[in-house]
Parts: C-alpha cells; structure tokens; sequence
C-alpha cells in the first residue's frame, strides 16, 4: 500500500492543520497514514520547529528585540547540576515503581533528561539565528522530558537557572537606569521563554489527545471515529462524481472482519485481542493494495474501507482473497494460530442508495448486518443486499413505528444525575430519550433520533424535547425548591435553525423557569458544519441566559482557540476516556490533560462513565467539578429520579 497516495487522499485529517502547529515538511503527515506502519507509536509525527518569523512576533509581543537577546547569558550551573541529579532520581524511581509508565516512556524517547543537559550548554553569546536555533533545539530536549514525567513546574525552575545581563555602558546616573532597564529585559525574557514552554507542551497534549481519540493505542490503527469521518468524506466525493463526470463508474467497499476468537480462547493461548488485531491487521495488509485503508473497530474487529472499486463481486473477490491468506498460520506472541474469521460486505453499487447520499452510519450498517447475517448463517463470506435486511426486523416497520411514537407522545425522558463535587450534591442531570415498547424493545436512543431527523420531523421532536425539558425543570424546583438544571442535546440539525431561539424563549417562558436551569449540549463537530452560523444561534442562546456544555471536546489548536472564545460553561469527557483511568495510566493521563485544559479556559469539567469509587477519587484529585455515571445512578424515568434526589439530599445533609 502506497504511504504517498493515502496522504494526499486524507489531508483533512493532517495532525498539522488540526493543531496549527510548525511542523517540518517531511513529517507533515496526515494522520491516518500511520495505519501502513502499525508499529508506530503515539509521537512519531510530531515533530515541532519553532521558525524565526514566529518567534520574532512573540519577541514582540513581550516587548523585546533582537538584539535584546543576543547576550550576554549566565547560567547557574550549580542550580542546574542539582535539578538535573534530582529530576534524574525521580525518573528513575517512576520507571521502577510503574513499570507499565516505563514501558510506555521507552516508546517516547530517550530516557535520558536532556532539556538539563541542553540549557547547560547555552552559549554566552550568539546571533539571532542562533537564538532560534538554541531555542529550538531545547523545547525539542523539553519535549523528551516532559514524556518522561517532568512536571511543567520544573521545566519552569529548569528556566530559572538561565538569565541574560546587558554590559554596562556607563558609570554615570544613567547606570541605575541601565540597570532597571536590565532587569525589565530579564523578566521579559523569563516570561517569553516560560511562554513557549508552555506553548509546546501544551501543543503536545492536544496532539496526544488528538491522536488518542482518533487512533487505537495499543495497535496504532486507526479507530471507529475516524472511520466514520473518512468514509463520510469519500462517500460525499464518491456522490459528486457520480452526478457531475458520469464516465467515473467506480465505487467504494467496506468489509468488517469478525476474527471469530472470544475472549476465554485469548486467555488459553496467552495472548491479547490486540496483539491479535495487530497481527491479522499486517496479514490484511500485505494483501491488499493502494486503495484500502484499515481500521480496528472492535476487540476482535477489523473494517477494511475500499476505493475505486469497478464491479460488485470485487468485493466477493477480495474477501475470498483474504479468507485464503487466513488459511496460514498467523504468527501471535511466539505462537503460532489459524483463524477462521468471517467477512461481512456492503458497497455503493446500489443506484437507490447513491440518490439518497448513501451516509457512512448506513454504510457502517449494512456491512454489520451482512456480517451478522454470516456469522448466524457460518458463511465466510456476506455481502450486503436487500434479503438481508428483510431476514432481520423490517426498518422500514420500524421507522414507521419510530414515528407514529413521536406523533402519539409514547416517547419519554429519562435523566440521569449529575453530582457536583466535592460536596457530592446534585443540581444536574442529563436529559435522555426513551421509547418503551413491547414489539420493539431496546431500541438506542441513537437510532431513533436518526429516523427522526432522517424522516423529517426533526422540528417536531426537539420542540417536543425543549416543551418536556422547561417543564420538567419546573417541576422539579417547585417539588423541591432548589435550584436543579437539566442539559439537553441538541444535533448538527437544531444547531443551524434560526428558529431554535425562538423555541427555547417560547418554552422557558410557557413554564416559568429560569433560563439558566437549561443547559444545551452541543459538540465540536457541529459546529464546524456552518460556524458563521452556528455562532449566531449560539449567541442567541446564551443570551437567553441558556448554559451551554461542549460534549466532543476538540484538541487541535484552533479548537482550543474556538473554545476560548465560545461562552461554553462546561466540557463533558467521554466515558470512553474516564471509565478505566484507575487501571490504565494512557486513559488518565488523557483526561487530565483535559482537565487541565478546561480549567486554564476557565470552564467547569464534567466527567461521564464513573462507575467505581476509584475512578472518583482520581477525578477528585484533578479537581473535576462534575460526575455523572453508574457510581451515583443509572438512567430513571421523572418519578423515579425526584425521589432518588430527595434521598441523596437527605443523605448528604
């Protein structure tokens, strides 16, 4: 597979243009590339280089020259020796009590400390090339150490040891001028440096959060997320050509590979999904060719997306291809296993699907179903049609059914509560959606707003949803006269209609309840649709004194530059990354990059998916301000959470 071709096909997703940062030419990659080498580790594209054009700005804005740099320097080597023994000691320490961190740092750099070493060869004088030169060559060595575990804080004491002295020029009056005037460039330089410290590390964590969120850790492939952004994209490329250059005829594939192992067999043969994953991923690989792209969507799970497909049973053929290669022994942790997995197949052949802008949840769909459909039937091989889906329950039946919920009132809210530390009361739950039905039970939440806003009554539904939301506020301050707030979601949808404020006002006034009681959560990736746009809503919102909630919290830089300038009050964390934070050291060290992060923008934090006591007290010590998960409640209908929340009151009096 050609590393070249996936780039220029994926640049939208390039780590640089996610976090506007000076990445060097040869390592701006995009970020899904790195599927081709599934070895690679989380910082192996990032690489930061600090051009003079952007450091002079900063220079400045901290109201220095050039030539205000240039020397004379002094440096405390005395200080320096002793932090360098100090950090170097505690490094060692951490690698030896944790011995998971130091198997990770190893995949980071060098475990020497070097931003220490770097400083301690500072040059007494120099030009201002060589100051950039300098300057980037140790946010590089601090980058190496902050990896490693060194806190910010000693980077800044690390700073410390390094300070500029002009010459003294005259022995006259002007002396003591000249030496206020010293000590003015000293602490604007103190500042600068402290500044860019801090800019790169921060950089660091939104790259490694990026790249978390996107990618799978432990086999560097890409993840479901990023699966649904880039088949999306092709999708939306695929239907244009389709309209506008009829003589194009190709077409796009995705086939999910079950590995068809559980977990008890992985325990008997002493191995891990993902060392599995990994191998069978590598095995894929070498058979197929430029136009694939591989990501890991389950423990066991594999989807393979395909470009420029000519005819239908291309897919059949590839699949069958690979049902061969998996007849080899596949070589896992010095043993040696030969799978049987099963192959479930979908394509944009269907002219029908391509009139109705075939989207990637329905695309993602239909190979899941033909899976499914061969794992129940023990094919190999499935490939999505029409027979499938009516093997399975009708979706036509039950959209019908979706809706006619929807027109009846048979669709209910229930809430789940939100407790705000370090008292552990509770002034907030979120608001979702439920249709109990004995023919259709268990139907995600997810799935019914899709048929809803697909079908058309996206209007109806979230003038319902506001109307039930400003009424059950109401309800709950008047029964227990305090203040409790309620957040709703809102879509991409409901985000772009100017008509949305108009509903809030007409509700929140109809029930009487304050407008600050109603949160709306929105996420990053709506907001981006139509930004010009959706900003106007936004405004209009928060001027109804509404709060709003960040649900997808974005890493790259100018995310945090449009978070900083959004009146967003909270940043809800995934449960995907709060759930293991007790056991798993990457998971933790993302969501306190988070926090830290929300805090520095003055924004409250609310954590979901806690579920054990543990979890908590680690949330408590990152000073998390809010909690919700199965720790504290499970979703409950309106009656059942108003005397949940007259008992947990009571309890915490």
């Amino acid at each position: 597979m050609n590393n070249t071709n996936i780039k220029d096909k994926t640049s939208n997703y390039s780590a640089a243009s996610e976090l506007d940062l000076p990445i060097q030419s040869d390592t701006n990659q995009s970020l899904l590339s790195t599927h081709h080498s599934n070895l690679s580790n989380m910082y192996q594209d990032f690489l930061i280089e600090l051009p003079p054009v952007t450091l002079m700005e900063l220079l400045n804005q901290y109201g220095l020259k050039a030539n205000d740099v240039k020397g004379d320097y002094i440096i405390d080597q005395n200080a320096l020796a002793t932090l360098h023994e100090n950090l170097t000691a505690n490094i060692a320490q951490t690698q030896t009590t944790n011995p998971t961190l130091s198997n990770n740092t190893l995949s980071h750099g060098s475990l020497t400390l070097q931003s220490t070493l770097t400083l301690g060869l500072w040059p007494q004088q120099m030009s201002w090339l060589q100051f950039n030169q300098h300057t980037n060559q140790f946010l590089l060595a601090w980058l190496n150490d902050y990896k490693l575990g060194v806190s910010i804080d000693d980077g800044f004491k690390i700073l410390n040891c390094l300070s500029i002295q002009k010459t003294m020029t005259s022995e006259s009056s002007e002396a003591i001028l000249e030496v206020n005037a010293q000590y003015i460039i000293q602490a604007k330089f103190q500042r600068l440096m402290m500044h860019l410290l801090a800019r790169v590390t921060t950089q660091l964590d939104q790259y490694k959060f990026h790249y978390i969120q996107n990618f799978d850790i432990e086999t560097s492939l890409p993840n479901e997320q990023l699966m649904q952004k880039f088949i999306h994209q092709c999708l939306e490329k695929n239907h244009y050509n389709q309209q506008y250059n009829p003589q194009d005829n190709t077409h796009l594939g995705l086939i999910i590979v079950n590995l068809n192992i559980n977990f008890d067999e992985e325990s008997q043969l002493n191995t891990s999904a993902s060392a599995l994953a990994k191998s069978a991923a590598q095995l894929i690989e070498r058979h197929l060719n430029d136009d694939a792209t591989i990501f890991r969507v389950g423990a066991s799970e594999l989807c393979i997306f395909l470009e420029n497909l000519q005819f239908p049973a291309q897919l059949n053929l590839i699949a069958s291809r690979l049902v061969h290669a998996f007849d080899l022994a596949l070589p896992i942790d010095n043993i040696t296993l030969i799978l049987k997995p099963y192959f479930g197949c979908a394509g944009s052949f269907n002219q029908d699907s391509l009139n109705k802008r075939y989207s990637a949840i329905a695309f993602y769909e239909h190979a899941r179903l033909a899976l499914h459909h061969a794992m129940i039937k023990d094919y190999q091989i499935e490939v999505y049609d029409a027979h499938i889906t009516a093997s399975f329950s009708s979706m036509h039946a039950l959209d019908e059914a979706i809706i006619t919920a929807l027109q009846q009132n048979e669709l209910t809210i229930y809430l789940q509560p939100i407790v705000t530390l370090p008292a552990e009361i509770c002034m907030n739950a979120e608001i979702l959606l439920r249709w109990e039905n004995a023919e259709w039970p268990d139907i995600s939440p997810a799935r019914l707003i899709d048929t809803i806003y697909k079908k058309g009554f996206g209007k109806v539904f979230i003038r319902w949803l506001i109307n039930t939301a400003c009424q059950a506020i109401a309800a709950l301050i008047a029964t227990h006269q305090r203040s409790v707030s309620l957040t709703i979601n809102l879509s991409v949808t409901d985000l772009l209609d100017a008509d949305l404020p108009d509903l809030l006002t007409q509700s929140i006034a109809l029930w009487d309840m304050p407008a600050e009681n109603l949160i709306i959560e929105i996420t990053e990736s709506d907001i981006l649709v139509d930004e010009v746009k959706a900003a106007g809503v936004i405004d209009k919102i928060v001027l109804l004194g509404c709060k709003l909630a960040l649900d997808d919290f974005g890493t790259g830089y100018s995310s945090m530059a449009r978070l900083r300038n959004m009146p967003i009050d909270f940043v809800k964390i995934d449960q995907s990354f709060v759930r293991n934070i007790a056991h798993s050291p990457q998971d933790r060290e993302i969501v306190q990059s988070v926090v830290k992060l929300a805090h520095s923008l003055g924004k409250q934090v609310v954590a979901e998916g806690v579920e054990d006591q543990a979890c908590l007290d680690i949330l408590k010590e990152m000073r998390c301000e809010k909690i919700q998960g199965y720790y504290y409640a499970k979703p409950m209908n309106f009656d059942d959470f108003s005397t949940w929340l007259t008992n947990h009151h009571l309890s915490k009096s």
